[in-house]
This record gives C-alpha cells, structure tokens and sequence, in this order.
C-alpha cells in the first residue's frame, strides 16, 4: 500500500510538471549581482545642513527633485532647480542662500536633470529637462540663460504617442561614444524605462524612442554616469540595477544593493540617486533611502558599499526625513560651499530656529561635512569639472 501510494504520488507531480503552464522566462535577463559587501569602518554618520531653500509653493507631498547647475563664469552664481509635483505646480530656481529668485508654474513638474553643451539650433546650452505628469503628460525642456539665471522654454515632447502613461522618474545623459544627449524616462504607471534620443537641432528639443526595458516593479530614481556609460534604476522596494546607458545595452544589468531583508543595506522606498565625479575617473554613488532616513555611498567604479549619513538638525536648519530627490556637486560653489554641495528633498519642513516651515524644501550640506565625517574619509576633489562633458573637443 505505501509503495503504490508512493508511485501515485509520483506520476501526479510528474504530470504537473509536465501539462502545468508555465512563465517564459527566454527573453528576461537573469541577475547579475555586483560586489555589495560593507568592508571594515563602514559607518552611520551624523552631518547637519547650512542652507534651505523657500518652501515649495503647494503643501502636502509636493516637493521632489533637484538638480545643480553650475555657472560657467562664476561658480558662486550656480543654482538649485527644484520641482513641485502637484496640480498648478511647476519648477523653481533658487540661489545659494536658499533664496527663490523664478518659479515656473509649468505643469505637475517631478524630475529634473541638467547637462551641459547641448546643441540648441546654432548655439550650446545648458539643458534642463523635466518630466510633466499633468494630462498630456511630457517632457518639458529649458535652456538656462546665464546672464540672469533664468529659464526659457526649449521645447516640449508630448508623450502620449509613445505610450508613456505617467513619466516621473528622469535622467539625462551624454554618450561620449556617439557624442548623443538622451533622456531616460521612468513610467509609474506601467513600470516601463524608456530611453529617448534627444535633437536640438531645429531649436527646439525632439525626442525620439531608442530603447525600453522593465525593471520589475516600482522605480523612479534614475542617474546616468556619462563617463562610465552606465544607469542606474532604484527599484523602490527591491533595490539599485546598474545598466548599460548606451542605447544598444538591452536588459542585462547588476544588482548593485537590495534591501535589508535579503541582505543588502537599503531599506524601502528606495529614491533618488546622484554621483559624485572625481578628476581619476572614480567617485561616490549616493542614494536616497526614503524608509531609514539616510543616505547610502557607494564606490562610483565597483559599487560596493562604503557606508551612510543622515541629516539632523542643526545650524538654525531642521533635520531632514522622508526624502527623495538628490544631488551632488565636487566643484567649489563660492563662499559656504566651497569643497562642493550634497542637496535633497526634504519630507517635513519644521522650524529650526530661522522661520523657514511650512510646506517641504530642499537642504544643502556641505560636501566636505560629508566626506569628513566618514572613516576614512571620503574625497574632496575640486578638478572634474562636469561643464566640459559634451563640449567640442572634450572627449
């Protein structure tokens, strides 16, 4: 009886092994994982912010994202360009000191993302590109006028033809190996990363589809590396892909870092991420991790993990949780952010003793405050200058 029992059992599985339906699994890329291992002296480090920008001009969850753009002439003139998401929202600039000096109340603004000497018609720019969730959703790109730090309108792609439901996530990004501008854009709605050839050649910016992959599930942080040729994805509830950014790279990627609970060191949502660029070709991969508070670094050529940071209160400016967007700059930037500038997004914008709460804003920290507070420390290196990428001549 228990070997006939035995043999009915074993024709059963076998039979569901072999009519049960399947997944095809041909056309998906298996898992690479790079090197995520904290080595020795990895640390949890505590800095404070010096500056805050105004608040945004919605309340609620409306703050975003945030890019740095350096002045050519006058690093001390460079701004911050932050997003407010919401209906009736649109984009700011802000000065050093936190003060707004134009908003542009363009549409339900998310991402944003700079890059330098663009080919605008006859002239090189500096590109300011915007993901637009209002209906129609679109990419709406400025140029930046350098003689009074304002914005003007340099196009706008309508997304709708190319299937794109609810673009957030943003990264542009310059291939040295063709001397091409593209964007990359994360749909929240289908899951979906598109990669969009950017021509200015008309005057205006045109967008057309060259490639698309899916990550998985939920992803809106997006920064490409234009010296490595490489994107990076956070899946939020997953963990950080590397991908090729060339727009023949298809699907294959590495798992920089997962979440906590298979063994990594993020800890759900996984936001935004910025590099930091060094003159020897190295640098620092930082990430938003929205769940812990903190931010995590990471060695910008193997990606293996080096340690983390928070921000909390001090120096007349409130802590800062719940974050989002980010970015990092090594050049000097003037008086108070002379060793460079770490920005976020701020979650609760509470009063730390300067009058400045309310509706959520953007922090900034000095990068030596960052990288000193590290053991060992991190670099300070002032010679990569970002402004040459896609300059004639650069290579």
């Amino acid at each position: 009886m228990a070997a006939g029992a035995a043999a009915l059992t074993a024709l059963i599985v076998l039979a569901l092994a072999l009519f049960s339906p399947r997944t095809d699994t041909s056309s998906l890329s298996p898992p690479q994982f790079a090197d995520a291992t904290a080595p020795p002296g990895a640390v949890s480090g505590v800095v404070t912010a010096t500056v805050e920008t105004e608040p945004v001009p919605h309340p609620s969850d409306a703050a975003d994202d945030v890019a740095i753009w350096v002045h050519p002439t006058d690093p001390s003139l460079s701004t911050v360009l932050g997003t407010d998401k919401l209906d009736g929202g649109g984009l700011g600039v802000y000065d050093l000191a936190g003060q707004q000096l134009f908003f542009y109340f363009d549409g339900n603004l998310n991402n944003v993302d700079v890059r330098y000497n663009f080919p605008l018609g006859d002239a090189r720019v500096s590109l300011v590109a915007v993901t637009n969730r209002a209906d129609p959703p679109s990419l709406i790109f400025y140029r930046v006028n350098v003689n009074d730090r304002s914005l003007s309108k340099a196009g706008e792609v309508l997304l709708v033809a190319s299937g794109v439901e609810e673009p957030r996530g943003l990264a542009l990004y310059h291939s040295a190996v063709s001397g091409e501008y593209y964007a990359f854009v994360t749909d929240f709605g289908t899951n979906i990363v598109y990669q969009f050839e950017l021509d200015g050649a008309s005057g205006s910016v045109t967008a057309r589809i060259v490639r698309s992959f899916d990550p998985g599930t939920m992803s809106e942080g997006l920064v490409a590396d234009d010296g490595l040729a490489r994107l990076y994805v956070s899946e939020e509830d997953v963990g950080i892909w590397r991908y090729g950014a060339e727009p023949g790279e298809g699907d294959t990627r590495a798992l920089v870092d997962g979440v906590i609970s298979e063994g990594g060191h993020l800890t759900p949502s996984i936001k935004g991420t910025a590099l930091y660029y060094r003159s020897d070709g190295e640098g620092y991969l930082i990430a938003a991790s929205e769940g812990a508070g903190n931010f995590l670094v990471y060695d910008r050529v193997e990606n293996s993990f080096l340690g983390n940071f928070e921000i909390r209160a001090g120096n007349g400016v409130d802590n800062v949780n719940g974050q989002d967007g980010i970015d990092v700059m090594n050049l000097p930037l003037g008086d108070g952010f002379t060793r460079g500038m770490f920005v976020t997004q701020d979650h609760v914008n509470t009063d730390a003793g300067n009058g400045n709460s309310g509706n959520q804003n953007y922090k900034y920290v000095p990068w030596q405050a960052i990288a000193n507070d590290f053991d060992p420390p991190l670099t300070i290196d002032a010679l990569f200058d970002r402004r040459t990428i896609g300059a004639p001549g650069a290579p």
